[in-house]
């Protein structure tokens, strides 16, 4: 995997429709002590939706749940907004580890998902056999590249 981190700052915004084009997955990320940042989500999808593949896998994550006490923008009116676009949610906090894996792995899950269904319908048609995607156990570390921008 390979994840690229924009923090969303509009110096940014002219590289990231670069990274669109190939992206297979896109997580965008609101702060929830922060209304601005959570309205900034529709423009983010926007570019997505011009940019990007229209297959790609995409969810919004409301980080910080931790701050509860900062809270600006309600569990409920991020849950509205995913399922308006029709995208999966998930408030999670980067700094006491709540739902950041679980974030990652059913990212990874769904785009694995959509690529074995694909890899089986092109094996219907004649191109070959079914691969079988799995996690393998017997290295010793995991590795993921980060690029932080």
């Amino acid at each position: 995997l390979n994840f690229r981190d924009t923090a969303g700052q509009e110096r940014f915004r002219t590289i990231t429709t670069a990274y669109y084009r190939g992206a297979m997955g896109i997580m965008l990320v609101y702060d929830i002590t922060n209304e601005k940042s959570f309205d900034n989500i529709k423009n983010w999808i926007r570019n997505i939706e011009e940019h990007a593949s229209s297959d790609v896998e995409r969810m919004i994550l409301g980080n910080k749940c931790d701050m509860n006490e900062k809270r600006q923008v309600s569990k409920e009116k991020g849950e509205k907004l995913a399922i308006d676009y029709g995208i999966k949610f998930l408030e999670t906090s980067a700094k006491s580890s709540i739902n950041v894996e679980e974030a990652f792995f059913t990212l990874a899950r769904d785009i694995m998902t959509k690529l074995n269904r694909k890899m089986n319908d092109n094996s219907s048609s004649g191109a070959g056999g079914p691969v079988k995607i799995t996690e393998n156990r017997s290295k010793k570390s995991s590795f993921f590249r980060c690029t932080l921008l």
